[in-house]
């Protein structure tokens, strides 16, 4: 399947302007950049335009995204999220990982989360700075360094270290395309690695985008997927989710 025909749905919008980090919320993203990382946290188990709305609600509730005050806050971060409408479904696991982020943030960066994906490091370097906060696994890293590069610019060294999203939409259409006759991990990864060797993390983004739009579940849009011409079209793989 050639590279070039899973890249154009880079280009192509989301399905909101606020979804995986866009751009109408980067400049803001920019300002505080522990929104960032509490928008990667709370990107678990809710679609993803609800998790990245997270960060500024819960800053209107609390008043503040203040890592040193964060850090101390367990109760007033679940009060703030289990206020209807509910931030999060899951109300008592995230108000801890939120406060043990920001503990981590103060007392490993100074409590400056930019310190996290400085310039210059490498992108394997930044994706195991991610793996120590509770939460974040190796998804959302993966997920986290590409979107430090694609949507912020950031500079790492040796970007053959970024990887793709271990993501269903992700997953699925590596497995129809045939890109991968079979799911887990190491498979998915490996895949990247041999399209885009230089980047293998550039795949996520388009992957993802044309999992969620067009390669559904059930009745998928195939006719109308950009990769309608390549794709082997084996719908009847899908993932197995627990």
């Amino acid at each position: 399947m050639p590279c070039q025909a899973v890249l154009r749905a880079q280009h192509i919008p989301a399905t909101s302007d606020r979804l995986r980090d866009p751009a109408a919320l980067t400049e803001a993203i920019r300002e505080i950049q522990i929104a960032h990382l509490v928008g990667v946290i709370l990107d678990e188990g809710v679609v993803a335009e609800r998790a990245w709305e997270g960060p500024w609600l819960l800053r209107q509730r609390l008043g503040h995204l203040d890592p040193y005050r964060l850090r101390g806050s367990v109760e007033a971060l679940r009060v703030a999220i289990s206020l209807p409408p509910k931030l999060h479904r899951y109300v008592e696991i995230m108000p801890v990982a939120i406060q043990r982020a920001a503990e981590l943030v103060c007392t490993k960066y100074g409590g400056d989360a930019d310190r996290i994906w400085a310039d210059g490091l490498t992108a394997a370097e930044v994706e195991r700075r991610l793996l120590a906060f509770y939460r974040i696994g190796p998804k959302k890293a993966a997920m986290t360094v590409e979107l430090r590069i694609s949507q912020f610019g950031a500079r790492f060294a040796d970007l053959r270290g970024t990887n793709v999203a271990y993501d269903v939409h992700v997953r699925r259409v590596f497995l129809r395309t045939g890109l991968v006759d079979s799911d887990s991990i190491q498979i998915v990864t490996d895949a990247a690695r041999r399209l885009t060797p230089d980047r293998p993390g550039y795949i996520d983004m388009p992957t993802w985008v044309i999992g969620r739009r067009w390669c559904r579940p059930t009745q998928p849009l195939c006719p109308e997927c950009p990769l309608t011409d390549v794709c082997r079209k084996l719908t009847n793989r899908n993932v197995i989710t627990n």
